[in-house]
């Protein structure tokens, strides 16, 4: 099993193939979607019911899950596996028979959420878990292999369960 380490940094345009998803998706609304939430705090209670979201699975379970579904862009969160504090939740995707776990991160008391760890410049901010991969199932998602530095693109496009 190979698990790599990686950082999310903005979609820029490379020479590799996009995965896509293979038809439009349909839009809820014309009005482009805001990267950031109102002031309210957003409850994301729908997430235990979300097809991508496995609750009570820990990073092997998950792995195994993707490696053995064998589709690039089949993704699932996870509760993180170090202490919740702020990054409750990780996004686990596979891409070319590797799994990246991707940390999601709580800002502004909980209001906020972003993808990646701390420390960079621009981050796009989503009012919950559930409006960030749904964000991602429609725009590219910039995988960066720390260890050799590729870069690689992919959409979230198969929800998977352990």
């Amino acid at each position: 099993m190979r698990t790599s380490t990686w950082s999310v940094s903005p979609v820029q345009t490379l020479s590799s193939q996009v995965l896509m998803p293979p038809v439009p998706l349909p839009r809820t609304s014309a009005v482009p979607r805001p990267t950031t939430a109102p002031k309210e705090p957003r409850n994301d209670s729908s997430l235990p019911c979300q097809p991508w979201y496995s609750e009570n699975c820990d990073r092997h379970a998950v792995e195994s899950a993707l490696l053995g579904c064998q589709k690039d862009g089949a993704y699932t969160v996870r509760p993180s596996s170090g202490p919740h504090g702020s990054q409750p939740f990780t996004l686990a995707v596979l891409l070319h028979s590797r799994v990246f776990n991707i940390p999601i991160r709580q800002l502004d008391g909980g209001r906020l959420y972003a993808l990646g760890r701390e420390g960079r410049n621009h981050e796009e901010r989503f009012s919950s878990v559930t409006a960030m991969v749904q964000h991602y199932m429609q725009q590219p998602l910039t995988l960066v292999d720390r260890h050799n530095g590729s870069r690689q693109l992919t959409c979230l496009l198969f929800p998977t369960k352990p």
